[in-house]
């Protein structure tokens, strides 16, 4: 049985872990890792389970249980699969290897005031302390915000700062009891091999999870056109998606500081309910009615996460796409899921400004015989939907370098009036080695762009170049890295940035050659290093020089060798024959969509005004009307 197989869409979103770099992850290849706890320890499950399958890490999974009943809320089959076992409190020393322990304990759990919980919880923590202490293995422990006590009003709580428990409130056992966790482990491992890294979180949401939340019931109201009351609090609490929680763990397990305390909070996430109220009144307020109801009080506190993120361990997801995201699970739809509202409602005008660009260039190419091909995204979307990739934000086509180099001599002169045609030739403040062609009186800026105010920043529509490269590996080997030595060069040249790429050795290589080079000799370099087999004749490879792609490396010539026509938003535009081998050299499975949470656009848009072309809409064919 595969994993992915009886996961949903929002199962599979967090299971990806989509926020955690491949290089991380293969830190864990091989590993034996112990699990026990409630929710968070199913999601974690999975989630390594998952990784096996899709990256090959053959990590072994042992879930540790006070018996097989914390086995019910598993898939039935987990116990047939190499990659999987059960052990109880009871057989714990019969685990004799173990590289890491992670206790979840009750973290995320709704409580009440029933001992059986401390009783629970303290067998669990001891078991994992024996395993830990026998292996010498890695601890994690995790537990929540209401570890911090009743908070004093406004407060935001630190990793050393602790307020009173209150013994009136269901919550205290919980803190009890995770403070309990926390000292057991330290107690039982002082002097042993093993150490303990400590991780805090904010209250948990997760679509598809068995996590509950006050605002369950509203999420479901707006979910199907109901008016709603969000239950009100006077202070802020910190809140996380499952996500996050879950890739600070593997930065726990990799990455951060041993025998260390972090919190984990969502992006941008510390909010009261009267604060969220607002946001989903701004986001669905024309869906149904939503309102602020009596206070309540929340199982937590606001926490402050800096530590973590200062240990280059950010969170990805927002206060805004969580609540958007645990509303689209209480929606029922049989379409292709993005987040909504992405680019604040401009994306379906971004498309007819992209689509036009492919219309007009089409038209030149085909004018002039130049053959091109879609490219990137832009050609899985033909393929995998006939259109756009519903949350994708730009379009782009590939070329071979002799067609590539008529284009860029013959587009500036055939483009419409309200189009420019931009290369480092044509844009004198640009230095990027691809071609675009942008839209006037528009602004569609990155991160990076905004910074460049003398060039032009329109919407833009990429034109890649694919080039030749040597037939022999090792020749392959050095003309790419020759390649990105180059582009490191320009980049940080034309950025004002200290190199940071590869090695001490390359880094070092790379900012003295920055500091004696001027920048238009740096691209002058590039460009010859791009089209250095230009005049092969005998070439069987071709390599992405200009984009991200390079780093796949290589792919054999015969790929881009003929061409064919695929339907995309309802005209047929030019793909390579043997698309399936591209594609697949490109993304593997490339049917399988992206991760849900990762679902909304490619590029981190700081500035964006498209201006009188806000619901610019293209004609379509005749056999369309």
């Amino acid at each position: 049985m595969r994993i992915k197989d009886f996961l949903n869409e929002f199962e599979a979103d967090r299971a990806a872990l989509p926020g955690v770099e491949k290089e991380t992850l293969a830190k864990l290849r091989n590993k034996t890792i112990v699990i026990s706890g409630g929710e968070l320890a199913r999601c974690l499950c999975y989630a390594f389970l998952y990784n096996n399958e899709a990256k090959r890490l053959e990590i072994k999974v042992i879930l540790l249980g006070k018996s097989r009943n914390a086995m019910a809320s598993y898939h039935s089959e987990l116990l047939l699969r190499d990659d999987f076992d059960f052990v109880d409190y009871n057989s714990a020393s019969e685990i004799s290897s173990a590289d890491y322990v992670i206790t979840t304990g009750i973290c995320g759990e709704h409580t009440d005031n029933n001992p059986q919980i401390m009783i629970d919880g303290i067998a669990e923590i001891n078991a994992c302390a024996k395993i830990a202490k026998a292996t010498g293995a890695r601890v994690v422990v995790v537990n929540d915000s209401r570890i911090y006590g009743k908070a004093k009003p406004h407060r935001v709580y630190s990793e050393n700062e602790y307020a009173e428990l209150d013994t009136t409130s269901p919550s205290s056992l919980a803190g009890q009891l995770m403070r309990t966790r926390e000292t057991t482990l330290h107690s039982v491992l002082k002097n042993s091999e093993s150490t303990v890294t400590t991780l805090r979180t904010g209250i948990i949401l997760g679509a598809s999870s068995n996590f509950t939340s006050v605002l369950d019931p509203v999420f479901d109201d707006i979910a199907n056109r109901r008016d709603t009351v969000v239950p009100a609090t006077r202070d802020r609490c910190t809140f996380v998606y499952i996500n996050d929680i879950l890739k600070a763990i593997v930065f726990a397990m990799t990455n951060l500081e041993e025998n260390a305390v972090y919190n984990v909070g969502g992006k941008n996430c510390n909010a009261s309910l009267i604060m969220i109220a607002a946001v989903l009144n701004d986001i669905y307020g024309s869906r149904c009615t939503i309102e602020s109801g009596d206070f309540t009080e929340l199982d937590g506190c606001a926490i402050n996460s800096n530590k973590i993120s200062v240990n280059e361990c950010t969170p990805d997801i927002d206060l805004e796409t969580m609540l958007k995201i645990c509303i689209m699970d209480k929606m029922k739809s049989e379409k292709v899921l993005r987040i909504p509202h992405s680019h604040e409602r401009r994306l379906d005008s971004i498309h007819e400004i992209q689509l036009a660009f492919l219309l007009e260039t089409d038209k030149i190419c085909r004018k002039h015989n130049i053959k091109y091909f879609l490219g990137g995204g832009t050609l899985l979307g033909a393929i995998r939907h006939k259109g756009f990739i519903p949350w994708d934000d730009d379009a782009d086509i590939m070329m071979l370098r002799e067609d590539f180099d008529r284009f860029c001599e013959i587009a500036p002169k055939e483009l419409p009036s309200n189009m420019t045609f931009q290369s480092y030739h044509t844009d004198k403040a640009c230095f990027y080695e691809f071609a675009k062609v942008r839209l006037d009186d528009t602004f569609f800026a990155t991160d990076f762009a905004k910074d460049h105010h003398a060039m032009h920043n329109g919407i833009a529509f990429d034109i890649f170049c694919h080039d030749k490269t040597a037939n022999s590996a090792i020749g392959r080997k050095i003309h790419m890295a020759v390649t990105l030595f180059t582009r490191a060069l320009v980049f940080n040249k034309w950025n004002n940035r200290k190199a940071e790429n590869g090695s001490r050795i390359q880094s070092i290589v790379t900012n003295f050659c920055k500091k004696i080079f001027p920048l238009r000799f740096s691209m002058w370099l590039e460009v010859r290093t791009l089209k250095f087999f230009k005049n092969k004749k005998n070439a069987k490879y071709l390599y992405d020089g200009m984009g991200r792609n390079i780093y796949n490396g290589a792919f054999p010539k015969e790929y881009l060798d003929d061409v064919a026509y695929a339907d995309f938003e309802s005209y047929k535009f030019p793909v390579p024959k043997e698309y399936d081998k591209y594609l697949t050299f490109l993304y593997g499975d490339y049917m399988e969509l992206a991760p849900l949470s990762t679902r909304m656009g490619c590029h981190e848009i700081a500035l964006c005004d498209i201006g009188k072309y806000d619901g610019f809409k293209i004609r379509k064919p005749d056999s369309e009307k």
